[in-house]
């Protein structure tokens, strides 16, 4: 089962930073919009096989619990 988690990164960060970020938190990364909604920085989806490695990288990004934002590929919340 692949977990997902869709966040919104600073513009000041390159796709090749947040790719190496997700690279060393055993996740794959895609962007989604250039221009996410949130004030116009880049939104990403975060993937991986691991629910804890992608909790990690979440704390990691908002400096707090991101469960309730993650959800499975097949649409599953927790």
């Amino acid at each position: 089962m692949n977990y997902a988690i869709e966040l919104d990164i600073t513009h000041e960060s390159t796709f090749e930073e947040v790719q190496q970020f997700a690279t060393e938190h055993g996740c794959e990364v895609e962007l989604l919009e250039e221009n996410g909604p949130a004030g116009g920085n880049p939104l990403y989806k975060f993937t991986a096989e691991s629910f804890d490695m992608l909790q990690e990288l979440g704390e990691q990004i908002l400096q707090f619990d991101p469960t309730d934002k993650i959800y499975t590929e097949e649409g599953m919340t927790f």
